[in-house]
């Protein structure tokens, strides 16, 4: 084997081993429960890296109007049902179903049976981007 082949080799098998010691495994999801004393929404991270960030949610309630200025929101809902609103567009959510909100796009829920979501934010969430925003109300006959 040529030396420039074994050495590709060798970086290659040490990459590999590297994203193996920075894996983030967490154990069934659907069963972690949120901490013992939130009102409307109870927020845990599960897994971050530089790409993205992982975050398990928590929500009675609602969450208000805002958008998030620089990631996009994958979200999967676990359990619970409510109505999102997403840009101008209102539709229902429940178990299984997969939402994505590119950046800057307003959005909102209200919960009318308890949320349970994994939102995963790209690219890595180091600082809180969500701005809050009054919803916008347009008449009907626009």
């Amino acid at each position: 084997m040529k030396t420039s082949t074994r050495l590709v080799s060798i970086i290659f098998s040490l990459c590999s081993f590297m994203n193996l010691l920075n894996a983030q495994k967490v154990d069934n999801v659907p069963a972690m429960k949120p901490g013992p004393e939130w009102e409307n929404i109870d927020i845990q991270k599960i897994a971050d890296d530089s790409l993205c960030t992982t975050f398990h949610i928590w929500i009675k309630a609602g969450v208000k109007h805002h958008f998030h200025s620089s990631h996009t929101e994958c979200i999967y809902v676990i359990e619970g049902e409510g109505e999102m609103e997403y840009q101008d567009k209102h539709f229902k959510v429940k178990a299984g179903d997969y939402i994505t909100v590119p950046r800057g796009v307003v959005h909102a829920v209200t919960a009318s049976i308890p949320l349970h979501v994994l939102s995963i934010q790209t690219p890595q969430w180091v600082t809180d981007d969500r701005k809050f925003v009054e919803p916008i109300r347009r008449p009907h006959n626009e």
